[in-house]
């Protein structure tokens, strides 16, 4: 018989109950019901402690160092973010109550189980129950002896995990004030509490706290590409310009300014002919006395003929600041905002109409700031003869040179003038930029074309239009120069004749030698331009129908060209290259002439002849020859080679007698066999 054993002491029933609140740490004073801004915030953001509305805005790593942003506002130093993040979520702890509540359960249940055991004579008692304490730790436990799977434990488990369930419930449905807005930098832990310390780890309530991972960046601002994209004028760092400073002191025309902004002249796209090559060019200062001038942003009416940024224009007497320089009109600003708010007053925006002066954008909501520096790559689209010379004529020598030393200095390409220069379109100047890859390893930057978008640029190499279009500029443009790039487009145009195509084949006639038969006749292409409705060549076909059947010219083979629009440039380039000389009413598609051989021969035909390829520097270097053939003067003989007009004007359509052409046709032969 077992010896009677001492009662067990009664044990005290546990009262389970769910909380009604979160027990927070001293210094929390609570975030339900919070509805004061926080201290140098103005932005309000949502606040919630649920996953279904996603991570506050405002909130970043406490510990992080928040630099200063450069557009924040004095005395403000809790600046809005907006980034992209990396979320992580983070169950929140369980009620101090129900860890209480289960912690008795554990101990009653242990408890229960050593009175049941004792009760059946097993073992001795492991616990004093008179002071509720364990009196050996080598006693093999209840835990070990007994079936954790049996329906009282079951039991317990299920209500605590029901427990668990409402104090998430509990926990997630505290009513928060979403009005309150949240500031960079601060702990939604700390919301009320001033004293508290700041730290990540020590937002522990709720059911879930989102952290950002990463530093902050500006308010409503975006980096792509090297591109920083405001979204407001007013959120830009303040700017001072500088410059322009030439690239190169011995070769000149290529310029460097820093911190500029960029416009489009609207004006010019109306005007007949269409311009696409003048910008405007906002220039920021903190000269007072500019700033005190209320027209400092009106551009000067024409900037042609200005050689650079200093010279003297007339217009600045009526306007009160420089122009600029020649393509490129210069206006004055403390900042975007002040520019644009002066170019928007009723007075300024008269006085830009009646100088054709119309800028876009007028009313700027989004700026667009190139931190890489960047080429301006502007030209006429509509004229490539013009292009060739105002803006190739002038950026050759800093190409080469940039060749030479392999390197160039920047490294976006932007163009106003047309869009997707560089990458995908196959206008004429454009092609010709690509083959000799014009600028190196740079990247064209695409723009929008909108009247919102300005464009600023913190470093911004401008190639001064038209600083070469007479080639008055002694050794920059050189026989060398013209010829490595003309060597350059007639490998990649893979073009059948060299330059020195005429030179060996006089060398080779001396020797008795021959490169063929196609050098048995020369080759003569024409143009009429009979598509048009201003300059045509009327019975063109006839002249040369007649020509060809007279016995002299056996040995003459005549081409005509229909359309050069139709034909790409590729074609464009072989029909020249393969002439021995070119007969065509004046227009751009002569700017082809760098593709011929040297000593080919050129006549430009019409009423009046304006032609930068008739310029005689140019044919020096070309070792060619030019011609042009315009309206006969009154006393004019029937030989004299000349055209007559139907009307007065320059443009005017027009023919020209047999006799004239005859005597035009043979004075070219007579010229190739020099």
């Amino acid at each position: 018989m077992h010896s009677e054993k001492p009662p067990l002491p009664k044990l005290q029933p546990v009262l389970l109950r769910r909380t009604s609140s979160i027990n927070p740490p001293n210094g929390f004073s609570g975030i339900t019901g919070a509805s004061t801004p926080l201290s140098g915030s103005s932005h309000g953001a949502p606040l919630s402690g649920g996953s279904s509305h996603g991570p506050p805005p405002g909130i970043v790593d406490p510990d992080a160092s928040n630099p200063v942003v450069a557009d924040e506002e004095p005395g403000n130093s809790a600046t809005v973010m907006n980034m992209s993040t990396h979320k992580r979520k983070q169950s929140g702890p369980v009620d101090n109550d129900i860890i209480l509540a289960m912690e008795r359960m554990e101990k009653q249940e242990e408890m229960e189980q050593m009175e049941e055991r004792y009760n059946m004579g097993d073992v001795e008692p492991a616990f004093d129950f008179n002071n509720s304490r364990r009196v050996s730790s080598s006693f093999p436990g209840a835990y070990a002896n007994s079936s954790f799977l049996n329906p009282r434990t079951m039991s317990l488990v299920a209500a605590a995990l029901v427990l668990l369930a409402l104090a998430a419930f509990h926990s997630s449905s505290e009513t928060i004030d979403h009005s309150a807005p949240i500031a960079a930098g601060s702990n939604t832990a700390n919301l009320g509490a001033s004293n508290s310390e700041s730290s990540s780890k020590s937002i522990t309530y709720g059911e879930e706290h989102m952290e950002i991972v990463g530093s902050p960046k500006e308010a409503h601002v975006h980096e792509y590409n090297k591109v920083r994209y405001f979204d407001k004028p007013d959120k830009m760092t303040p700017m001072i310009s500088k410059g322009p400073n030439l690239f190169n002191q011995d070769m000149g025309g290529l310029h460097l300014f820093e911190e500029v902004c960029v416009t489009n002249n609207m004006d010019a796209l109306r005007w007949t002919p269409m311009e696409t090559s003048l910008r405007g060019l906002v220039y920021f200062t903190g000269d007072q006395d500019i700033l005190d001038n209320e027209k400092r942003c009106v551009p000067c009416k024409d900037t042609k003929g200005l050689e650079g940024w200093d010279s003297a224009s007339p217009e600045e007497a009526v306007l009160g600041h420089k122009c600029g320089m020649n393509g490129l009109h210069a206006m004055f600003a403390s900042s975007v905002g002040d520019w644009s708010e002066c170019i928007s007053r009723e007075e300024n925006m008269k006085l830009m109409e009646e100088y054709g002066q119309t800028q876009s954008p007028l009313d700027v909501d989004t700026v667009h700031l190139f931190t890489q520096p960047t080429f301006l790559l502007q030209f006429n689209v509509l004229d490539t003869e013009v292009s060739m010379f105002d803006m190739l004529m002038t950026y050759l020598p800093h190409w080469q040179y940039f060749r030479d030393n392999n390197e160039f200095p920047f490294d976006s390409v932007i163009s106003h003038s047309l869009e997707g220069c560089l990458s995908h379109n196959h206008h004429w100047f454009c092609e010709i930029l690509h083959q000799i890859n014009a600028f190196g390893p740079a990247k064209e930057i695409p723009w929008e074309s909108d009247e919102k978008t300005l464009y600023c640029f913190k470093q911004l190499f401008y190639n001064e239009v038209g600083y070469q279009r007479n080639l008055d500029k002694d050794d920059l443009v050189t026989k060398d120069l013209l010829g490595e790039f003309r060597e350059i487009l007639f490998r990649k145009f893979a073009l059948s004749r060299r330059r020195n195509h005429h030179a060996s084949q006089k060398a080779a006639a001396e020797q008795g030698e021959s490169e063929g038969s196609n050098d048995e006749y020369t080759k003569i292409i024409f143009y009429d331009n009979k598509l048009s409705e201003k300059t045509v060549w009327n019975e063109m076909d006839t002249l040369i129908a007649k020509a060809r059947s007279l016995e002299k010219y056996q040995n003459v083979k005549f081409v005509t060209v229909d359309d050069f629009s139709d034909l790409t440039v590729a074609e464009q380039a072989k029909s020249f290259n393969e002439a021995d000389a070119v007969i065509m009413v004046h227009g751009e598609q002569m700017t082809n002439a760098i593709f011929a051989v040297d000593g080919t021969t050129f006549v430009e035909v019409g009423c009046k002849v304006s032609s930068l390829i008739g310029n005689p520097k140019f044919m020096e270097l070309m070792d060619s020859t030019y011609q042009a053939v315009e309206r006969c003067t009154e006393g004019a003989d029937g030989n004299s080679v000349c055209v007559v007009c139907d009307s007065d004007e320059d443009d005017s359509n027009f023919t020209m007698t047999a006799v004239a052409f005859e005597n035009l046709i043979d004075g070219v032969v007579r010229s190739l066999q020099k």
